[in-house]
Order: C-alpha cells, then structure tokens, then sequence
C-alpha cells in the first residue's frame, strides 16, 4: 500500500463529512418554523449521508459509464441493458416527456406513455433537455442519463417509499430555485427534504438534500436519495444590473 495512501482516505473521508454536516446545521439554524422538525429533518439526513455516499461514485462515473452503455442499448428500449442499471433512469432513458399520459399501474396517477419511434416533429419537440434531437438518439440520452440525470435510478433505490395519500408539509417559499433565492423544507411520512439556493452574480449556489419529497407531487412511487451539500448552476432569473438600469 502507498504511505500516501491512508492520509489520502483520511481526507477524504474528513471533507465528506463536512460535506454532510453542513446540510443538518443548516436545518438547525432555520428561522420562522418549529424546532420539532427541525430536530427530525436532522435526524432524517444522518442516513442520507450513508445511502447518498453509495450513489456518489456512481453518478460521478456516469459521464464515462453511460456512452459505453447507450452502445449496447437499442433505439425502441426504454431501459439500459441489466448491466447498466444503476445508470437507468427512475422514469425513462428517453425523459420524462410523453405525447399521451396513462394511470400508472401503482400509483394511480398519469405518467408519460412510451415515447414513440418515428421522427415526427412533435416527438423530436419532446426533447426539451437536448432540443432538435430525438429522445431515443444517442445524444439527447447521453445528456438526460449521463448528465442531468446521473444515476437516478439507483438513487430512487435508495430512497423511500412515497406516501401519495399523505400530505406535504412545507416551510420557507417552496418557489425558490435558479430563479428565486431563498430555502424551503419539505416533509412527507416523517422523511425531509432541504432545499436553498443562493445567487453569486450569474450563477446560483444550490443545496438539495434529504430524500426528493417534491417528487410526491409528481406521484411518483419512491422518492429518491439527494445529498447535494453545494452545486453551482447557472442562474435563470432576472439580471439585477438590468432592473437597476430599467428602473
């Protein structure tokens, strides 16, 4: 073994749990809701930092995992081949968009019917995330599994069960995202889900983390593992240098 190689481990594995300790404190330090749940969206998150460290490699690898699996996988699948599948997708390989819905068989409630084959155009405008190419091509779902979407199947597996029945209970403006800064806390059968996010000039500093309970809206089966401490995305809301010049 490397000399090198245990104090490498060892920072590693300091800067992990940095990076899953600062969620739980910022849900403790929350203003403008009850310490009761604060205290259970904390304790909710300390297995989020074991199930989200299992998914970690396999969404970093997934830039590099899923070109070699789209080889293997066909233009009418819907799935990659079994021994992808922690790269699949919690709803499809070719997105989440669908010409007609249908009950799903669980849930009851609709969800996209298969995406169809052909090149007609209305198919091809399905593919809001890689826009002018056809969900089923290569590229539109290299760009939906190897990057916006890396590894959500597994991390769906590691989730929880959603109770779709059961309602959510929501802290903060639930409208924050890349366009609105500002938190919010969700919670559905006990289990949470932190969400912030924090403009930096053009960009947007992003923290998601706990289990994926706006999924619930969505009526989706499982709701997904999220241990996103920081992301840096572009940001999509107004410039502020543009308002002050309008004004």
């Amino acid at each position: 073994m490397p000399s090198w190689l245990p104090a490498a481990l060892y920072v590693l594995a300091f800067l992990y749990l940095a990076w899953c300790i600062f969620p739980i404190v910022a849900v403790l330090s929350l203003q403008g809701m009850p310490w009761e749940h604060r205290v259970k969206a904390a304790s909710c998150f300390l297995p989020v930092a074991v199930r989200g460290a299992l998914v970690t490699l396999p969404a970093l690898l997934a830039p590099i995992v899923v070109p070699i699996a789209l080889l293997f996988t066909k233009w009418g699948d819907d799935k990659l081949p079994r021994l992808f599948r922690w790269w699949d997708n919690d709803v499809s390989i070719n997105g989440d968009a669908g010409l007609t819905w249908s009950p799903d068989l669980v849930t009851g409630i609709g969800k996209p019917d298969r995406v169809p084959e052909d090149n007609a155009a209305d198919v091809i405008a399905l593919c809001y995330w890689a826009k002018g190419h056809h969900p089923r091509s290569y590229w539109a779902r290299l760009v939906w599994l190897g990057w916006r979407n890396r590894a959500s199947w597994l991390a769906a597996q590691l989730g929880v069960k959603s109770d779709l029945a059961g309602p959510v209970q929501s802290w903060g403006n639930t409208d924050a995202g890349r366009e609105i800064e500002g938190w919010y806390l969700l919670e559905n059968a006990g289990v949470y889900q932190f969400f912030r996010s924090k403009r930096l000039g053009k960009f947007c500093l992003r923290t998601n983390y706990g289990y994926k309970v706006n999924h619930q809206y969505m009526g989706r089966a499982r709701l997904p593992v999220v241990n996103v401490t920081f992301s840096l995305l572009r940001w999509k809301g107004e410039d502020a240098t543009a308002n002050v010049a309008s004004a």
